[in-house]
C-alpha cells in the first residue's frame, strides 16, 4: 500500500513550482487526516489544495471571495466530496465548530484584517482541530526575488505592484515566523510547529513563475506543453522534451533543500491547534 508521501509524489508530478510542491506536501502530511474529517480550504483560489485533499479526505469545502477563482475551481475539480462556495474570510458563512481541519495557504498576507480572519478560522474549527497555515517569509531567500531583496536591504523599499513586484505582488504585508506565531496565539491557537520551506530556488524564481502564468493565460504555449505543465493534469503520457528538461532542472535544484538546508525559506509553514 502506498504511503501518503508516495501518493503525493504521484499527484504532484506535474507541478513545476518547487515552493508550491513543498507547501502542498507539508500541508497534507501535517493535517493528520482521518476518515470522516470535514476540511475547510480557506482562500481556495483555483482549488488546487482541494483537488489534492480530495484523494485523502471525504468532505472538503473550498471558499474564496473571487468569483472567477471559484468558477475555475469548479471546472478543474469535479469531485463529489468537494464543494466550492463564494464567501468572505472575515465573515465565514458557517456555524461554530464546523470543521475538523482548516488549510490557509498563501491567504493571510492578502487580507486587510488578519486578526479577524484568524478569529473566524478558530470559530469554525472544532476544539482540538488543526489549522495549517503558510505565508511568504519576510526574510525570503535572495535568489527568489533579487530586485526587492536589494531594494529592501539598501533602501527599506519594495515594488508594490506589477510584474516586478515579485514576492510582494498583491500582498498587504509579509511576516516573520515569530510575528504570525504571536497572532495565532493571540486569537486562541497553540502553535504546534513552525518551519521555513524552500531555501534554494532558481534565480529570479518569482518572475519566472509570473512569466509562466502570463504565457498560460494568453495561451502562448503549445497544447502538448500546456498539458505537461498543468498542475491538475493526470496524464501518464511521456512529457515533451522541453517539459522534461524543465522539470529535471527544477527538481534537481530542489533537492538542495534536502541536502543543504538553508537558514532562510520562501514560505513559513505553521501547524496550530485550537485550544
Amino acid at each position: 500500500m502506498k504511503t501518503i508521501s508516495d501518493r503525493l509524489d504521484d499527484l504532484l508530478k506535474s507541478v513545476g513550482d518547487m515552493a508550491l510542491k513543498r507547501r502542498a506536501k507539508r500541508i497534507i502530511e501535517q493535517l493528520e487526516l482521518k476518515d470522516g474529517d470535514k476540511v475547510l480550504d480557506l482562500g481556495c483560489g483555483d482549488g488546487y489544495y482541494s483537488y489534492l485533499l480530495s484523494s485523502f479526505s471525504p468532505k472538503i469545502t473550498g471558499i474564496d471571495n473571487h468569483v472567477a477563482a471559484i468558477e475555475s475551481a469548479k471546472r478543474q475539480v469535479r469531485k463529489k466530496n468537494v464543494r466550492f462556495i463564494i464567501g468572505d474570510a472575515e465573515k465565514l458563512p458557517f456555524p461554530e465548530n464546523s470543521f475538523d481541519k482548516i488549510v490557509m495557504s498563501e491567504i493571510i498576507e492578502h487580507v486587510k484584517d488578519d486578526i479577524r480572519v484568524l478569529k473566524e478560522a478558530r470559530r469554525v474549527l472544532k476544539p482540538g482541530g488543526i489549522l495549517v497555515l503558510t505565508t511568504p517569509n519576510k526574510n525570503y531567500p535572495f535568489l527568489w526575488d533579487p530586485i526587492n531583496w536589494f531594494l529592501e536591504h539598501l533602501f527599506n523599499f519594495h515594488i508594490k505592484s506589477g510584474f516586478f513586484a515579485g514576492i510582494w505582488n498583491q500582498h498587504v504585508r509579509l511576516y516573520k515566523p515569530e510575528e504570525i506565531g504571536k497572532k495565532l496565539e493571540k486569537v486562541g491557537f497553540k502553535v504546534d510547529s513552525c518551519e521555513l520551506l524552500t531555501g534554494w530556488c532558481l534565480p529570479f524564481n518569482h518572475y519566472l513563475l509570473n512569466l509562466g502564468c502570463k504565457l498560460l493565460f494568453y495561451k502562448k504555449l503549445s497544447q502538448d506543453l500546456l498539458q505537461d505543465i498543468n498542475k491538475f493534469s493526470k496524464s501518464k503520457n511521456q512529457k515533451t522534451s522541453l517539459a522534461s528538461f524543465l522539470f529535471w532542472l527544477v527538481n534537481t535544484l530542489d533537492k538542495l533543500n534536502d541536502i543543504f538546508p538553508n537558514s532562510s525559506g520562501v514560505s513559513i509553514f505553521m501547524k496550530a491547534v485550537k485550544k
